[in-house]
């Protein structure tokens, strides 16, 4: 389904892009861009949302380590 690509939407998208979710909109962004010249024309699908919704939840609650703790804990 194709939606209307509206000031409302962009100033939404604006908002995150300037927020603490920023990289989380980046990766996604460059994520579905990759999707779309790749094999796959399908749209997200519910669980896909799903799963997206529970991870922005948990980063919420502080449910999340950061590249740098993970590479310490990793020896990296």
């Amino acid at each position: 389904m194709e939606k209307e690509l509206n000031q409302k939407f962009l100033t939404k998208i604006k908002k995150v892009a300037q927020g603490p979710d920023a990289d989380l909109l980046y990766d996604m962004v460059d994520l579905l861009y990759a999707r779309q010249g790749e094999y796959d024309e399908e749209p997200l699908s519910n669980e896909d949302w799903a799963a997206i919704r529970e991870g922005r939840e948990a980063i919420a609650r502080g449910e999340f380590v950061t590249l740098e703790e993970l590479k310490k804990d990793l020896g990296s």
